[in-house]
């Protein structure tokens, strides 16, 4: 099966939302104290359907991926995917696709926890490590090179 991108709609929140904390309260735990309610209203400050793509898988959704282009940069701001879906190829399929759908911009530009796994992921795919806070990695790639 191909994977394919689909505009979010409003509908799409709570996927959305229960995904994004399965993903991020781990790794998050190590720098705040996850309250639930806390961090799901911080992320309906963040929600942004406009910019989100529901990933998805045939008729099944996986995941979703935010992005924003901004001058000649395309910021990737959020990718996840469902852990069921995770490691078989889907993540590459959806860089991939942003990566030609996105020619016109001159780089890619990410962050990503410090201790997040995807990190490995990123640099497999172009990206490196230009700058860094305290708990993340700023990450950027040319957009001429291979995914």
């Amino acid at each position: 099966m191909t994977i394919d991108l689909r505009p979010a709609h409003s509908d799409d929140y709570t996927f959305a939302l229960n995904l994004y904390a399965e993903a991020i309260k781990p790794l998050a735990g190590a720098w705040i104290d996850w309250v639930d309610q806390e961090q799901e209203a911080h992320f309906a400050t963040l929600w942004r359907p406009s910019d989100t793509r529901i990933i998805t898988l045939g008729s099944q959704d996986i995941g979703w991926v935010e992005f924003r282009e901004t001058g000649d940069e395309f910021f990737l701001k959020q990718l996840y995917i469902a852990p069921t879906y995770r490691r078989q190829g889907n993540g590459s399929q959806v860089m991939r696709l942003l990566l030609e759908q996105r020619r016109t911009a001159k780089s890619m530009a990410l962050f990503v926890l410090k201790n997040n796994p995807a990190s490995r992921f990123y640099k497999s795919h172009g990206f490196g490590v230009v700058s860094e806070t305290h708990t993340t990695f700023v990450m950027r790639r040319a957009m001429g090179e291979a995914a």
